[in-house]
Parts: C-alpha cells; sequence; structure tokens
C-alpha cells in the first residue's frame, strides 16, 4: 500500500491510500472492496511494480493487476473509499459520507474549490504523481511516500530549478503529442501513400446516373425589406505571421498550454513551500508559548485519534 501523508494544523493528518483490496482487507477486515470476476480464485492479486521498473513491465504488471483502490482518512477518520483511479489531473472532496458497505465511484466534477478539497495527478499506470490541499487560495503539496514513482519525480523537480519548471511542461506538451506528429510525420506518411499508390492498378468506374424525380414545391411570396446603405472602410490585410497562426491554431495552441501549465507548476509550488513555512513558524511559537507558560503539552497534540501519526510531527511534514 502506498501512502500520502499531510500534517494540517487545524485537521490533523490528512492521509491518502492507495492499494488493492488485499491490502485494505489486511488493516481492515470489514473492507467493502471486492475483487471482479476473473480474479475471484486469486484473493491475494495484485503486485506493485517498483518505481525503477521499465515501461513494459509496467504495463505488463498494470494489465495482470486487479483495479487499485483509493482511501481518504481526515484524523484518522475514513471519509472516502474509492473504487478506482482516474488517469490525469482531478479534484475530490476532502470530507464525506462513506457508505459502509460500498465503495464510491470517482468522480472529479462538481468539486467546491473555495472548500477544502485534494488535487491528484495520476499517470496511465494509475500511479499517483502528486498530491495537493487546496482550500480557496491556499495550495499545500503532500511528501510522497518513499519508493513510489511520486517521491522519484519530485526528487528529479527538485535536482534543479530548471527541471522544477520543465517537466510539469513536458506532462503538458503531451496532450499536444499528437499535433508534433502531425507536422513531424505527415509529410513522411503522405509521401508514403504516393509510393503505394504506384503499385495500385487504375480503376474505371462506370458512370451512372441518378433518377431524377420532379416534386412539388409550392411558390413562396417574396418579401423584400429594406436594408441600410453602409459603407464600411476597407480593413487592412492581416500579417502574414497572423494568418499562418490562424491556420495552425489547433497545433500551436496546445503547445501554449503546455508551457502554461508548466509556469503554473513553478507557482503552485512557491505557494507550497511559503505555506509550509508559515505552518512551521507557526508551530515553533506555539512551542515556546507553552514552554514560556510551563505546560507540558502542545495545544491541539491530544486531538489526533490516529495511532500511525506522531504527535509531535511538524505541521506540513510526512513521516519519512
Amino acid at each position: 500500500m502506498e501512502t500520502w501523508v499531510l500534517n494540517h494544523p487545524e485537521y490533523g493528518p490528512i492521509e491518502v491510500r492507495s492499494g488493492f483490496d488485499k491490502d485494505f482487507r489486511a488493516l481492515d477486515p470489514d473492507w467493502p472492496g471486492e475483487l471482479p470476476e476473473k480474479f475471484a480464485d486469486q484473493p491475494g492479486a495484485g503486485t506493485r511494480a517498483p518505481a525503477s521498473a521499465k515501461p513494459w513491465q509496467r504495463l505488463s504488471e498494470f494489465r495482470q493487476n486487479p483495479p487499485l483502490r483509493l482511501q481518504v482518512l481526515v484524523d484518522g477518520a475514513v471519509q472516502h473509499q474509492y473504487s478506482s483511479l482516474e488517469q490525469g489531473s482531478t479534484r475530490i472532496p476532502l470530507f464525506g459520507h462513506p457508505k459502509p458497505d460500498a465503495l464510491e465511484t470517482f468522480v472529479g466534477l462538481g468539486v467546491d474549490r473555495s472548500k477544502p478539497h485534494l488535487r491528484l495527478q495520476v499517470n496511465y499506470f494509475k500511479d499517483i504523481l502528486q498530491i495537493e490541499f487546496r482550500e480557496g487560495d491556499s495550495i499545500v503539496e503532500f511528501d510522497p511516500p518513499a519508493g513510489s514513482k511520486g517521491e522519484r519525480r519530485r526528487d528529479m523537480m527538485q535536482s534543479s530549478p530548471v527541471k522544477r519548471a520543465v517537466i510539469p511542461m513536458a506532462e503538458g506538451l503531451g496532450k499536444a503529442g499528437w499535433a508534433i506528429a502531425v507536422i513531424v510525420l505527415g509529410p513522411l506518411v503522405g509521401k508514403f501513400f504516393n509510393w503505394l499508390a504506384q503499385f495500385l492498378p487504375d480503376w474505371e468506374v462506370p458512370e451512372f446516373t441518378l433518377p431524377h424525380v420532379d416534386l412539388p414545391v409550392p411558390e413562396l411570396p417574396q418579401v423584400t425589406l429594406p436594408t441600410p446603405n453602409i459603407d464600411l472602410p476597407s480593413l487592412p490585410e492581416l500579417p502574414e505571421w497572423v494568418q499562418v497562426a490562424m491556420e495552425y491554431s489547433k497545433i500551436w495552441v496546445p503547445i501554449v498550454i503546455g508551457i502554461a501549465v508548466g509556469l503554473i507548476a513553478l507557482r503552485n509550488y512557491r505557494k507550497s513551500e511559503a505555506e509550509k513555512e508559515q505552518w512551521r513558524s507557526n508551530s515553533t511559537a506555539d512551542r515556546r508559548t507553552v514552554a514560556s507558560n510551563g505546560a507540558g503539552a502542545l495545544p491541539g497534540t491530544e486531538r489526533s485519534t490516529n495511532s500511525d501519526a506522531p504527535a509531535h510531527m511538524e505541521p506540513g511534514l510526512s513521516e519519512r
């Protein structure tokens, strides 16, 4: 099982767990998830490929595995239990009312962005790459678990400021891959079909005439409406680069969107680090206040009911 943790100063530990039915049933015998029929005789089915595995190895594991489930807990209390993960960028509300006997269907639409919610980024193999806690303008990134695909991605992005912007930008450009492929492969495909056409025989299709049917058409009265005579000034001709941009808008627009995705990801990272630093500062100030008052515990630490989360962990940092 893969567990992402964010210690919120107000809501307590927020956990997002991803795993197979066997993983959740080992923690909770009353887990409501059931394996699909094809895995009915394999109760222990489900093997997660390591983050360093090759793409073809990951694809083989992905095809042989049952669906991954998702569980969200806040301060030890279960809020959501989803039957599957959705590829791409999706949002889910933080708080909910899970059914004890059924899993929820993952629906990322209609989430109130002013209320606490989570934004998940998931790849094709249903690996969680990034989780963000959001509430209004507040954005805080979860720390990925050790050995996960998300940790590998984060380490690559933190290795240099350039990669921090380029990797999300490349992910956004991936959505425009079809457009780039048209630019590069289009002329080659056209030449291939022209070369192949010379080996095809010439087909002579016989000419035929479709039957003509005369149907009665009623004659409608002709109405002439007065129209104003306005001489519009002649507009200047558009520059050539504007004409080219309008003609190939389906190609360059996705590329611009990809670049914007990279810039927004960089901005969100900086906001997340600033928010975490603010949490740390507030936590340090609270400790100093408690020490000066002679209290023995930090206010609020006794509220957590989750035994897996350390009581004195700094807000915003997960246990590694």
